[in-house]
């Protein structure tokens, strides 16, 4: 099977540069366990200053498959041999995870803090696709959902 290219596309608010310090993580998808979308926490993002001037797209990152769960975005994170990062955490419909600097892709940044693949066919552990489940949701495979 052909392998698609995808890209992820990361908005921030360029108010600030990039993240601020003190940035609210986000650990579940809609920000908190009753799935609401709030972020109670969020004190920057307001109509006043989400324009095209103050926020837009910074940059767009290469995964190995469709992203449908939400990306995670945990500040702080201590990644071994490459320093502290605020880090965005994105699983893919290939079983990869990726863990990315969300503040910039350039120089050390422009490859993933780490990647791993969930994949071992020498352990008969492959992709399943589309077509195996009969689901035409999700194509061409299914790994990594996000819930509802």
């Amino acid at each position: 099977m052909a392998r698609r290219s995808c890209a992820l596309s990361l908005f921030v608010a360029l108010l600030f540069g990039s993240f601020a310090a003190g940035q609210v993580a986000i650990l579940t998808e809609h920000n908190d366990n009753y799935r609401t979308g709030q972020n109670t926490n969020e004190t920057i993002l307001a109509p006043a200053n989400l324009n095209k001037q103050t926020f837009g797209k910074l940059f767009s990152l290469g995964v190995d498959g469709y992203v449908y769960a939400q990306p995670l975005y945990v500040p702080g994170v201590n990644i071994p041999s490459k320093g502290t990062h605020n880090v965005l955490y994105v699983a893919t419909e290939h079983d990869s995870l990726y863990a990315f600097d969300a503040d910039s892709n350039t120089g050390a940044n422009a490859n993933p803090l780490w990647q791993i693949s969930f994949i071992n066919p020498g352990g008969g552990i492959n992709v399943v696709t589309s077509n195996d489940v009969g689901c035409s949701d999700l194509v061409p495979e299914i790994a990594t959902t996000g819930e509802k």
